[in-house]
């Protein structure tokens, strides 16, 4: 059952899923790099970062965000890295797409965050994820598709656009190289449209 909130606290709660899935972005981005004691305080604060909103997260999703540090715990007990940064992934997507009602930069932007991260992710690992890389590929462009009327940027509409065609040929060819770069290129824009949307929000 979703939890009804009052209309006046829905950005109090936004604010704290949005701020709360930063650390999982962090634990996903060095998962590969960090050496152990980084990696232990990385973990350390994502389970802290969790804890105070579980209770702003339908019991479904709260559930699946524990999940998803049960299996961080156990592949950090395991050293496995790849596995590590696919569970963070996935907690960073349950916190942003919790996040409800209107708000600056629609949560579709970090969604496609999410769908770069993951497709990075499944390149690292000791097996390529070619099958799950397709997956986050098709998810990238639905949520692209889903924001991409609402971007008058037509720059960053065609790099977004050439991007996604990039990563979809490379894959397609199975080429983790010009995958890695492209998704690279991916998480950029994805910069720049959060920036684009911040501003537009400032400026209405």
């Amino acid at each position: 059952m979703s939890k009804t909130v009052p209309s006046n606290d829905i950005d109090a709660v936004n604010h704290r899923l949005l701020a709360a899935a930063e650390p999982f972005e962090n634990l996903t981005e060095s998962a590969f790099s960090a050496s152990q004691a980084e990696l232990a305080k990385l973990v350390k604060s994502v389970h802290s970062s969790a804890q105070p909103v579980t209770s702003d997260l339908p019991a479904i999703a709260a559930q699946n965000l524990k999940n998803r540090l049960q299996e961080i715990d156990k592949a950090q007990n395991a050293d496995n890295r790849s596995e590590i940064a696919l569970a963070a992934v996935e907690g960073y997507r349950t916190l942003v797409s919790n996040v409800r009602g209107k708000i600056a930069v629609p949560p579709q932007v970090s969604l496609l965050d999410y769908a770069g991260f993951r497709i990075q992710a499944d390149l690292k690992a000791k097996s390529t994820r070619w099958a799950d890389i397709s997956y986050a590929l098709t998810f990238a462009k639905d949520r692209w598709g889903e924001i991409s009327n609402q971007v008058q940027d037509r720059k960053i509409v065609s790099d977004m656009q050439a991007a996604l065609s990039h990563m979809k040929n490379a894959a397609a060819a199975k080429d983790k190289k010009e995958l890695m770069q492209a998704s690279t290129r991916e998480l950029d824009l994805v910069d720049e449209l959060e920036t684009y949307f911040a501003k537009a929000a400032n400026a209405s």
